[in-house]
């Protein structure tokens, strides 16, 4: 994978002839492209291909983002790194990442060791550059990043959350962190980890339109599904859980969520509770896990747990 990004990167020959030019100047031609990426064509706009010495120059981030790699300038060392290992995700928000995880046993816990990508779309930037213009005498220029890693078993049932804390990073940087931190209880045996309740955050409502709910067939509990997110062999749910009538369900009822295919046959599971923790975020969405791709669902059944 990476050596094919970097040829490309490097350039592609071409068969049209290319002057020859003076030692310090650089002359290029715009080169009308098309991309077909793994048999799929892919639109590549607001980006130019150049032609330069009979070489196509094509765009890192275009290529290395629609192959799922995340990319990240470091302005300071110019470096630029791509990287396809950030498979954790955040399904209130997308421009964080995770990967590179080792989760080692010590004792009844757990030491976690990853890195953390923050892309440029994850900083609300009207919100930091309206603050600082009001308050110029105050530094903005680092922050702390947080937020909480879930780890879940083969059955989507919630491990635990354990928080991760980097101190003093760039704010507004596009950026590859490390971190390490430990688990209260023994999480080793996980066999799924969800990304939540990072901060700091965009402040835009994340990809949310009003869900149609869907009721069980007591008519106790409700679920209004957003969107679901693969993440492996697993699906990450969002949406809306609660019961029909407020105070009637005790927190600890299980509701469980099938997803079905257009003949009716299930894709697979996911199971939460009513008072299951929340991530933070701006709407208060349940965030639960089940395995399979249920990304191609088209109805949904409600029940409750037993």
């Amino acid at each position: 994978m990476k050596k094919f990004i970097l040829g490309l990167v490097c350039g592609i020959g071409l068969t049209a002839a290319t002057g020859v030019y003076a030692s310090d100047t650089v002359q290029t031609y715009l080169f009308p492209a098309k991309f077909v990426i793994n048999g799929e064509t892919k639109s590549a706009d607001g980006y130019q291909t150049l032609n330069y010495e009979g070489h196509a120059y094509v765009p890192v981030r275009f290529i290395a983002e629609t192959l799922g790699n995340k990319v990240a300038y470091n302005e300071a060392t110019q470096t630029i790194v791509v990287d396809d290992g950030f498979t954790i995700n955040d399904i209130n928000n997308q421009g964080v990442s995770a990967g590179h995880l080792t989760v080692v046993k010590e004792g009844n816990h757990s030491i976690i060791k990853g890195q953390i990508f923050i892309d440029q779309y994850a900083w609300d930037y009207k919100f930091i550059t309206a603050y600082q213009s009001m308050n110029p005498g105050v530094d903005l220029t680092k922050t702390d990043a947080e937020g909480n890693l879930a780890f879940w078993n083969e059955k989507g049932e919630l491990l635990e959350k354990v928080p991760y804390v980097v101190k003093q990073i760039p704010v507004l940087a596009e950026q590859i962190i490390s971190f390490e931190t430990t688990s209260q209880t023994d999480i080793s045996g996980y066999t799924m980890v969800t990304l939540e309740s990072h901060t700091p955050s965009p402040a835009r409502m994340p990809g949310y339109s009003a869900p149609t709910f869907i009721k069980d067939a007591t008519n106790k509990v409700s679920f209004g599904p957003v969107d679901v997110l693969k993440s492996g062999a697993y699906t990450i749910v969002r949406g809306f859980v609660g019961p029909v009538n407020e105070g009637e369900l005790p927190a600890n009822t299980s509701v469980v969520v099938t997803f079905l295919d257009e003949k009716g046959r299930s894709l697979g599971t996911a199971t939460t509770t009513l008072g299951a923790d929340r991530p933070r975020g701006i709407m208060d969405f349940a965030v639960f896990v089940g395995k399979g791709d249920f990304t191609a669902y088209k109805s949904i059944k409600v029940e409750l747990g037993k």
